[in-house]
């Protein structure tokens, strides 16, 4: 009996060993994902390089003409994902929050609650909400969030405040 255990003995061995070589050649998460804004190769974004950051919405861009609009009091509306699949978000005079999923790259932003103030004519409120609620996709581009419009034929730009 004696030599059948010391044979399983060296087969654990060199079981462990197998292991231990085969994952000390991983890398991280980080290195995986090099210098590229926190974007893969593939496209996907790191959560780390969204989340616990606020947002400020600074214009619509237009993809067919690159024409873009800007949001002339960008610190009035702004977005913050947080790691828990919630988000908060801040219009010129009301606040609310909701829920949002993500891959990396397809992004869908859910309606939340939201409070009910009257901002006025001049408000870029009712854009500013439904274009969330229609966001499909994001990217980071030097360091600005664009989030996609399920039309694709604009993208919300936000800088990091």
């Amino acid at each position: 009996m004696k030599p059948v255990i010391n044979t399983l003995s060296f087969i654990l061995i060199l079981i462990l060993i197998a292991c231990t070589s085969s994952t000390s050649g991983c890398i991280s998460l980080q290195d995986q994902m090099g210098e590229n804004n926190g974007q893969t190769d593939g496209g996907t974004i790191a959560l780390e390089k969204i989340i616990n950051i606020t947002w400020q919405w600074a214009g619509m861009i237009e993809t067919s003409s690159g024409n873009q609009s800007v949001v002339p009091n960008k610190d009035s509306y702004t977005l913050k994902f947080q790691p828990d699949g919630t988000y908060s978000i801040t219009t010129d005079c009301n606040s609310g929050s909701g829920t949002y999923a993500t891959d990396g790259h397809n992004l869908t932003i859910e309606p939340g609650v939201i409070t009910l103030v009257y901002c006025g004519d001049e408000s870029l409120e009712p854009q500013y909400l439904l274009s969330l609620w229609r966001i499909t996709s994001m990217t980071l581009e030097d360091g600005q969030l664009l989030l996609s419009v399920e039309n694709k034929t604009e993208k919300m730009l936000f800088i990091n405040a």
